[in-house]
């Protein structure tokens, strides 16, 4: 059965789940019944289509569950959950974070007030091991370039985008060679869209711990040739290149780093431009010293 949504709470959660039994069960206990949600299983392996299809016998009205075949990735997972949606409204939530208590009753508000003035909206995410939750330091973003060399203040996981904007903007990138999200963020940009801050809180939990060495690594590049390809369609200038580089493999190292992950952060910090700063970073690998 599709969600039908509360006239209080015009929003839908979407959320991509592939092989994401280890997380997926209090990822879900997040959301408070009565909410609709659509989770899509994106040709699991495990046991995630299973839990998927209990968790939504236990309030079938609200809850959906898509299913794809085989693997096709986040963006085509995110689309088929915003398309099959009934709300005014959509937040995206990764089947491996979290949404913070009373999160909805904090958004419920708001939703009636930005029918005309917002479509884009936003707030602070914290990074999480698993154990300590941390507020994630940001930058802020006032021009086009700064969606390349910045530290984003936003993430998939708990932005929120009118159902309309997703159309115009043809909802999120499937080619799977490059990243997903910040190629979202630019359309909307040069669209005239801007994100709209709705809170001050941190309402979403990003975990930081689960990735392999490899994936971060493989992440990066995959936001590199993105960026490339901004370059390449005349979005961004090319000589922006090499202090996206740097930032990205800055933010790269400082992962491992907070992580202890002493090589690998000193690998990253390798391929950023030398620094005062990362040389400090560096030493405090070689001591073993964690962010």
């Amino acid at each position: 059965m599709r969600p039908q949504h509360a006239s209080s709470f015009d929003c839908t959660v979407v959320i991509p789940c592939y092989n994401a039994t280890a997380f997926l069960r209090e990822t879900l206990a997040c959301i408070p019944m009565g909410i609709a949600v659509i989770a899509i299983d994106d040709g699991s392996i495990d046991a995630t289509l299973a839990h998927l299809v209990t968790w939504q016998q236990m309030d079938p009205e609200y809850r959906c569950v898509l299913q794809h075949k085989e693997n096709k990735g986040l963006g085509a997972a995110r689309n088929s959950g915003w398309e099959a949606a009934k709300t005014t409204w959509i937040l995206f939530l990764d089947a491996d974070d979290l949404l913070e208590a009373s999160w909805a009753d904090a958004l419920r508000p708001s939703l009636p007030l930005w029918e005309s003035s917002t479509v884009w909206a936003v707030h602070p995410y914290a990074e999480w091991d698993g154990q300590m939750v941390r507020k994630r330091h940001v930058d802020s973003i006032t021009q086009t370039s700064d969606l390349v060399t910045k530290r984003l203040p936003f993430s998939p996981s708990g932005s929120l985008l009118k159902k309309e904007v997703l159309h115009e903007m043809q909802g999120w990138s499937t080619d799977r060679n490059m990243v997903e999200d910040i190629d979202l963020w630019m359309r909307l940009w040069r669209a005239g869209h801007r994100p709209y801050t709705w809170s001050s809180v941190a309402w979403t939990r990003y975990r930081t711990n689960i990735g392999l060495t490899k994936d971060v690594h493989h992440h990066a590049q995959k936001v590199l040739k993105r960026i490339q390809w901004f370059i390449d369609q005349g979005w961004v200038e090319a000589d922006l290149l090499p202090s996206a580089t740097h930032e990205i493999w800055r933010q790269v190292g400082r992962t491992h780093h907070k992580l202890g992950r002493w090589q690998e952060a000193r690998t990253a910090y390798a391929l950023a431009k030398p620094t005062l700063m990362l040389f400090v970073l560096r030493t405090l690998t070689y001591l073993h010293i964690a962010l």
